[in-house]
Formats: C-alpha cells, structure tokens, sequence
C-alpha cells in the first residue's frame, strides 16, 4: 500500500521554477540561484534530480526515498520487458522486481548480526568452528573471523588466486568447499570476493542450530532453505515485506539490456540465485528494498536491527561502504550484474544508500553501457554512486543550502562496481 502523503514525481514540480545547477562527481557551480519554492520537500527535490536524467532515456529504473521509515517519495519509467521479448512491453514501476545483486550483501549482514545476537556471538569470533566438520581446512581458514568475512579481509581470494571476483561456480557449496580447502595466504588485505558473504548462506544456519549430516546434497538444500526462511522471519517479514525471492517471479521476468537501449533489441533474463544466496541473490522491488534499509539503519526504534545492531553494521562496513564529504557521510552498497557471453554483456545496476539526516534512497536501473571495455551505470560517467550523491546535493542546493566547489567533493572508498 502507497502512502498517501507520497508525490509522484512526474506531477508535482510542473509549477515549480527551473534551476540551472552546473554539476560533475565533484564540482559543483558556485554562482548563486534562486531556490525552487520550499514548500517543496527535500525528498521531493531529490526525486525531481533523480527523474531529470533518468526519464525518457529508455531504461527501465526505480526508486525510492524513506525519510526514517516512511516513504516520502519515488518514481519509476522505460520497461521491464520491451516488444521484443516474450512478454511484450511492460512498464517498470516501483512494485517491479529485480536482482538487486550485492545490495543483498547487506541483508547477509543483517542476518548474521541478528543470529551473532541471538547465540551470544562477535563479530571478532572464528568462523571454523562453524563449517562441516567434514570439510577439510586448508592452511589460514582457521584463522578467519566473521568480521573479516564481512569486510573481504579474509585472504580468500578465489580459486584462481587473483582479487578478481569468484564466479558462480566458486559460489555454490561445492566451490566454497573447495575455496576452504585452498586455504588462504593475505588474510587481513581487502579483496572483494562473493564467496566471503556466499558462505553465510552457511554459516548462519550452524550458529543458529543446524547439525551438519556430511551428505553435501542434504547440508546443501538445508543450509539454502533455512538461511532463506531466516532472513524470511527475521529481517523481511519484520520490514512489511512478505515476498522477498530469490528468482524472479514465475513468468514475470524483469530483462536487463544494453545502453543505449537499440529498437529490436531484446533482453536477458538473469535467472535464479537460490543455489548461492548469500552475496547476491534476492529478488526485490524498490518499494521493498526501500522498507528493508530504511527499516533496519534508520535512527531510533525499528523491527529489523536493534539500534546498536545497525551502529555495529555501519561503524564496522558491515556489507556496506562510506562515500564521505564536507556535506556528510553517506552509507551505502551498490550491486550489478550482466550476462558474460557477449562483449556488451546486458545487465543491472544497483544501490542503497543512507545518507546523514535520515533520507535512505534506493535505485534499480535495468541497462549497463558498454564503453571503454568496461560495463557502466548509463549516466554521470558510469558512476551510480556519484549519480545518486549528485542528486542529492542538487537538491540541498534548491532548498537554499550553501553548496560549494569544496564542500561538494566526495571521497569514495572503494569506487569500483560491486
């Protein structure tokens, strides 16, 4: 159900006065404008920024903003599926759902802070006393703690030894088997690997009772089955959303695509995550994924994360990331996904952030511009965290505040895709 204090975005600034802002990731113009009328909100400016650049480019997108844990804005256009795919041309709204990728590292987060809580647990605690016993340990893994898995400082650094990114096959038990078989040698440098929040999908599970029968078949259905119904009960459920999945729903595919979007062009489907939920996998709609992050990381009282629960996730980049500048710290993760058998490979780009007066935004874009050998975020250079803080201060900027060249400068920590 919408809230009825939420403005569509497409209608409510007609009467509003046009700002001239000059912006880049950095810069920001100096000069001095005339702010847009405060009546508006600074939830409705932001979604008014958001929609200049994302509306009638062709890219299915979403979005919302929560001021605490209320919606107070969103907006959504371009497509789900277009006429060439076989489900003919859908609309994307807020209420469509999308792989939202690593944003799901944040959730595995969650999840484990909540099962830590409940079974007297830290995050400074070893994680091997919680894998199968029948799993052989390789040189280093006994060493690993829950918090270096939540910050891809573990030394796990795939089955090829290199700080790229594990495949799906490194994902699923029988590669996590084999990656804790390996063992590890840089415990304690970064290295962004899925298989660090890939192996909650077990852990969890043994924190909070499962016994291991060493048959992989049966640990690995049961391990899947009831890390999903915790983070059901526990973190979903708790948010108002009642049908997180971990595959898109039946006949209902959200396609992901190539920008620029071409006539024709048709879409790929990224399919289901079941298998190796944990580091990426769910399924949500914007609508959703909002409740969830403003839910359990907003200030005060929530049902989700207990108020020193979600200080632990954030003060630690707990599955989450700072963008700082003079304007504040934003939190946020970001996610993407594509399909690897093309050399402009159709995909997703995605982001929760919380930002410092309470405003958390979420953003679903169905499209990935191939450029430069890289597959990007369509606009502002690539850069969806730039693209989100740069609405963001656009928007303080036509509430009246001062936003200087200095002021304006972001620092992010880590500003490759996740």
């Amino acid at each position: 159900m919408k809230n009825n204090n939420v403005k569509k975005t497409k209608t409510l600034f007609q009467s509003l006065c046009l700002v001239v802002v000059t912006i880049t990731l950095g810069v920001y113009s100096c000069r001095e404008t005339e702010p847009e009328p405060l009546t508006a909100t600074l939830s409705d400016l932001f979604a008014q920024k958001l929609e200049d650049t994302l509306q009638n480019r062709g890219v299915g997108y979403a979005f919302t903003i929560y001021e605490g844990t209320e919606l107070k804005a969103e907006g959504s256009g371009g497509f789900q599926s277009r006429m060439a795919d076989p489900e003919g041309q859908k609309d994307f709204t807020p209420d469509t759902k999308l792989h939202i990728a690593s944003m799901t590292k944040t959730i595995t987060a969650m999840a484990f802070l909540k099962a830590a809580s409940q079974k007297g647990l830290k995050t400074s605690d070893l994680i091997a006393p919680y894998l199968p016993a029948s799993w052989k340990l390789g040189a280093g893994i006994d060493k690993i703690t829950f918090g270096e898995l939540l910050t891809h400082k573990s030394g796990i650094r795939g089955l090829g030894g290199s700080c790229l990114n594990g495949a799906y096959g490194e994902n699923i038990y029988a590669g996590l088997k084999s990656l804790m078989a390996l063992g590890v040698t840089s415990q304690g440098n970064y290295c962004y690997q899925n298989a660090n929040f890939g192996l909650f999908r077990i852990l969890v599970p043994r924190i909070l009772g499962y016994a291991f029968t060493g048959n992989d078949a049966t640990d690995d259905t049961q391990t899947q089955q009831r890390y999903l119904a915790f983070l059901q009960k526990e973190i979903f459920e708790k948010a108002g959303v009642q049908n997180a999945i971990a595959s898109f729903p039946a006949n209902n595919p959200t396609y992901t695509y190539n920008f620029p979007l071409t006539t024709g062009q048709r879409g790929w489907n990224p399919g289901g995550f079941g298998p190796v939920l944990g580091a990426y996998g769910m399924y949500l709609t914007a609508t959703e994924a909002g409740k969830i992050y403003a839910s359990a990381l907003s200030s005060g009282a929530n049902e989700v994360l207990t108020p020193a629960l979600a200080d632990t996730l954030i003060v630690k980049n707990l599955g989450c990331y700072k963008a700082t500048s003079n304007l504040g710290t934003m939190v946020y993760h970001d996610g993407w996904w594509y399909e690897v058998l093309t050399p402009a490979g159709r995909g997703l780009r995605t982001i929760w952030v919380k930002f410092p007066n309470n405003l958390t935004c979420v953003l679903f874009v169905n499209a990935l511009q191939y450029k430069n050998n890289s597959l990007l975020f369509p606009f502002n250079d690539g850069n969806i965290v730039g693209f989100v803080y740069n609405a963001y201060a656009k928007a303080l900027q036509a509430r009246g505040a001062r936003v200087s060249a200095e002021s304006a400068s972001l620092s992010i920590e880590h500003p490759e895709p996740h």
